[in-house]
């Protein structure tokens, strides 16, 4: 090989991977940064993120204005996927990083934004869904913020979920909306109550439908040891719970959740006591730069994802 060209590609190979380091995406994606997202969606004001109360719409507001300063482009007109839900107008907020173009391969990145709201018969009524899923959906702004920084092959779709309380039907209607429009969709990875440390240990998650894909097997390749199975997830069924099911519906591809909700690590579920104050934020972070290690090693090496079929 010429020496020139030798140079030039090693540059570039250098250049290339820099993005690909944990240092480097540590660098980014600052714990303060996460504490303070994750404090702005589950503040009283948001009042529980129900949209009957114009919560849900206030936190749509928000995720909005990060995604314009984090220069993620709307898929959508507005960021918004409309859709009707007991007779009133709701919408997911979907970016993308960089260009999206039509004839490109798509990841999507997701985690559903609203929440059940307010009790009115307590003295504190607010469900503040700190955890369920304020964490996911810092996961996916602290996520798409570094991405958006470098150029990529892949459309990357950034896709916060309304109404997924209410029966998945935020991830339903854009699921069937992306379906309709023929968009090349290869895997769904989705963020669902990451804000407790698991009792097994930090820093480790467990994913839905573990044995359905290679998707685990792959993401312990980039960071060993952090998805683990968990039985319980089989057993409830978690797969078909959230809103990464409508796709694989849909698709018949990869569509899974990451979690650390293990039934044990957190007492709040569904509690107006889910609040940042309960939450492990360092833990939160380090998911948080596990996962984006790993997704960017993917689409640097075209990581393909696959079912398991039986």
């Amino acid at each position: 090989m010429n020496i020139y060209l030798l140079i030039l590609t090693l540059l570039f190979s250098s250049c290339f991977g820099d993005k690909n380091t944990l240092s480097e995406i540590k660098s980014r994606i600052k714990i303060s940064d996460t504490k303070n997202i994750i404090s702005i969606l589950s503040s009283d004001s948001l009042k529980g993120r129900d949209n009957k109360n114009k919560g849900y719409f206030k936190a749509a507001d928000y995720v909005i204005s990060y995604f314009k300063k984090n220069n993620i482009n709307p898929l959508y007109y507005g960021f918004k996927d409309v859709f009707y839900s007991d007779s009133i107008e709701t919408y997911n907020i979907v970016g993308t990083v960089g260009e999206f173009l039509n004839k490109r391969k798509t990841i999507l990145i997701g985690a559903h934004l609203d929440h059940i709201g307010i009790n009115e018969g307590t003295v504190d009524s607010i469900y503040n869904g700190a955890n369920d899923n304020a964490s996911g959906c810092v996961s996916v702004l602290q996520i798409g913020s570094f991405l958006s920084q470098y150029k990529w092959d892949y459309n990357i779709v950034l896709a916060l979920f309304a109404e997924e309380e209410k029966g998945l039907r935020g991830s339903y209607n854009l699921a069937k909306r992306m379906k309709q429009e023929r968009i090349d969709l290869e895997y769904v990875i989705n963020f669902e109550m990451i804000g407790k440390e698991m009792q097994i240990g930090e820093n480790k998650v467990y994913l839905t439908g573990y044995e359905m894909s290679n998707l685990a097997q792959e993401i312990n390749k980039v960071v060993p040891g952090f998805v683990t199975f968990f039985s319980k997830s089989k057993e409830f069924n978690l797969f078909q719970r959230s809103d990464n099911y409508p796709f694989y519906k849909e698709f018949n591809i990869p569509s899974q959740t990451l979690s650390s909700f293990d039934f044990e690590n957190y007492n709040y579920y569904h509690h107006v006591n889910d609040e940042l104050d309960y939450l492990n934020i360092k833990n939160l972070n380090d998911i948080i730069t596990s996962s984006t290690l790993f997704i960017s090693n993917f689409l640097n090496k075209k990581t393909k994802i696959n079912l398991i079929t039986n």
